[in-house]
């Protein structure tokens, strides 16, 4: 067995932290290979230096169909079963030995409490896949956790390589480590923020029946409406099949063609696409069968999809590259589609028995040189939406990520696991609100159109959820923090479904955090929504009873707001969707809102009152005034303007904080409006 030298790097660190890496040598005259590499272990809850009484674990999960966590060592309860999950494709555990169960974490972990935590955080992650692995008993139990890094690939003689940095950081504050983790990841890499879009994508309902008339008939529907989306993105069913890019019989108009129709439609062309699986029929291996991904019997690593499977592109070899640049600048630049939907990535990097090509470079290496390669192909001016990818070898080079798993339209249903259901997904993209500030999010499309009866031979074409669901679904798109998506065929959709996208549209830059994070319960129920714009704060609250509405409330303290409140300051509490609000609001008080009805959703402003007029109340944007262009007064008129997208007058009442006076305004649909309110009346 030959022997690896091991060295630690110890790195500056802020207080109470530190960080740290290994450096590799193979001191041989042979290649070593390189599985897996611990950086730290500990076997006591006190080795995390925190109390073992009613302790916590946070989970973060590689890609977006694992579930991320919050659960209770000792408590084998529904929660610890969701952090229980493994980090495979298809969601099994992995892991187990007599006696005690894996979970499963990747690049950030807590334990401990909200007043005492333990972050472990990968804060580099391009070289090598990263693995935390917690053992628990099997009542659940904490027995011990080890942090360490998978290579997957031989290391040559002599040759020295390191590791990814690990931070091991004690807070009594794991809200702001969890900031400071992911914004330091983020100026490390260069993330590629910006307003988020507003999309239209044709995969739910239309799956992969989507024809041409579907595109042009929802294109026309959005002229027609004139709905603010910014992008229209073609999902998958426009290609011959995976890996032969070119457009079926259900598309006889050039692609190019389309793109420029979506283009003077005032929209942004998009173009959904799976790089790294084919279709075995697919010419690429006819062409080039030295591409296959095959395991150590030699036989192609398949991956299945969509009741069919696919063979896998083996991204070690380099001429695999030159091939993914070359797709993407001929989608880009001779097609004219300038956002890129990228699916089923992961395929690349999920095989323990791949054989790669290149035995010695990293699978996560290589994952990284492929996207870096698919980026130089679109150009740098190019959105591209990973969805179904590796989170942490890309960031800086994609625009947007899914945060979770795919949605269907009903709340709750047994199909693919249970996992496919509003509270999973939606859980899903709260526990990783985070990674905004490395892209933007997607917790995936909004579907709030009714329909009982499937067509098309589809589940997808459902529309189950009831009204209280789909206030729900819709507070998701604000909580997601990044993407607003919406899918299924516009003119089905009824008057007062479609005007619900007037509450997340546009998107608008915003800042997203589970509240009380290490007590948030299996389902988060409290999150926080800031706009940097102005540093107003929306709360979000939502009810995952079946049965039973809940009684709610806000207190102005820093759990709830995210910073200390003015105790000299008066604030604006306004419970959006109750039209209520309150305008003495002091530091410290508890306001009691509308009840909440089971599986529904709240959305509760509060903002500080100073010396300009602010809305106390709308039926318009989540915001609450924030979607305004201009909302002024002098000393004799409230001056109000506004570009209204929806056919839908937008009622406010706006509070004139000199005078105490609340002004009621109404708002004109359809069109760009200045509204002004004598104040002498």
């Amino acid at each position: 067995m030959h022997r690896l030298i091991a060295k630690r790097i110890d790195l500056p660190a802020a207080p109470g932290a530190e960080e740290f890496r290994y450096e590799l040598t193979n001191p041989t005259d042979k290649d070593v290979r390189l599985d897996r590499f611990e950086l730290f272990r500990a076997d006591s809850l006190k080795a995390l230096g925190v109390r073992r009484e009613s302790c916590r674990l946070y989970r973060s999960g590689r890609h977006k169909n694992d579930m991320p966590a919050v659960a209770v060592f000792g408590a084998m309860d529904d929660a610890m079963l969701d952090a229980l999950g493994g980090m495979t494709e298809a969601g099994e555990r992995s892991g187990d030995t007599p006696g005690q169960r894996a979970i499963l974490s990747d690049h950030l972990t807590l334990i401990g409490h909200e007043d005492q935590c333990c972050l472990l955080g990968f804060m580099t992650g391009r070289n090598q896949l990263l693995r935390t692995e917690i053992a628990v008993s099997e009542s659940g139990e904490f027995l011990s956790l080890s942090c360490a890094v998978e290579f997957g690939c031989l290391l040559r003689p002599g040759e020295t390589v390191q590791t990814e940095i690990l931070r091991i950081e004690h807070t009594d504050n794991p809200e702001e480590a969890v900031r400071r983790f992911a914004q330091d990841k983020a100026e490390r890499y260069g993330s590629r923020l910006s307003n988020p879009p507003s999309v239209f994508c044709t995969w739910y309902y239309y799956g992969l029946t989507v024809t041409q008339e579907d595109v042009m008939s929802n294109l026309e529907q959005i002229e027609q409406k004139k709905l603010p989306f910014d992008v229209f993105q073609i999902d998958e069913g426009w290609e011959k099949t995976l890996g032969w890019w070119e457009a079926n019989e259900k598309f006889p108009m050039p692609m190019e063609e389309i793109a420029a129709r979506i283009r003077a439609a005032g929209l942004i062309p998009g173009i959904w696409t799976s790089p790294f699986v084919a279709k075995e029929t697919a010419p690429v291996w006819q062409e080039h069968p030295d591409w296959v991904l095959r395991d150590h019997n030699g036989q192609p690593c398949i991956f299945p999809m969509n009741d069919t499977t696919y063979w896998v592109f083996d991204i070690t070899v380099p001429e695999t590259r030159d091939y993914f640049t070359e797709l993407y600048r001929h989608l880009t630049f001779d097609w004219g589609y300038t956002y890129h939907k990228l699916d089923f990535t992961r395929a690349a990097v999920i095989y323990e028995d791949a054989d790669y090509h290149d035995k010695h470079i990293t699978p996560a290496r290589a994952y990284y040189e492929a996207v870096a390669a698919i980026r130089r192909g679109m150009g740098e001016e190019a959105y591209f939406l990973m969805c179904g990818g590796l989170y942490d070898p890309i960031i800086g080079l994609v625009d947007a990520q899914r945060s979770g798993s795919d949605v269907l339209s009903m709340w709750s249903s047994t199909i693919n696991k249970g996992g496919k259901t509003a509270p999973y997904t939606i859980k899903q993209s709260l526990l990783r609100a985070y990674m905004n500030a490395w892209w933007h999010n997607d917790p995936d499309a909004l579907m709030i159109r009714r329909n009982e009866t499937m067509e098309r031979g589809l589940r997808l074409t459902y529309g189950l959820l009831t009204d209280d669901e789909v206030r729900t679904v819709v507070v998701n798109q604000l909580t997601g923090g990044g993407i607003v998506c919406s899918t299924e065929p516009l003119a089905r959709i009824d008057k007062d479904r479609l005007l619900e996208l007037r509450r997340i549209l546009p998107p608008m830059e915003r800042q997203v955090q589970p509240i009380r994070l290490m007590d948030s319960g299996r389902f988060p129920d409290r999150v926080r929504v800031t706009y940097p714009q102005d540093g107003r704060v929306l709360i979000a609250l939502i009810n995952w009873s079946d049965t039973e509405a809940i009684p709610a409330a806000v207190t102005l303290d820093r759990d709830t707001l995210g910073f200390d409140p003015d105790e000299a300051s008066r604030y604006a509490v306004c419970d959006y969707y109750a039209g209520k609000y309150m305008t003495e609001a002091r530091a410290g008080e508890t306001h009691a809102l509308s009840a909440i009805a089971p599986h529904s959703a709240a959305v509760v402003k509060i903002e500080r009152i100073g010396d300009a007029p602010i809305v106390v109340a709308s039926d318009g944007h989540y915001s609450m005034g924030l979607e305004l262009e201009r909302l002024a007064a002098n000393d004799s008129e409230l001056i109000l303007e506004h570009d209204n997208r929806f056919d839908r007058p937008i009622h406010m009442e706006v509070l004139l904080p000199e005078s105490g006076r609340v002004a009621s305004v109404t708002l004109p649909g359809m069109r760009h409006c200045c509204i002004h309110v004598p104040l002498h009346l």
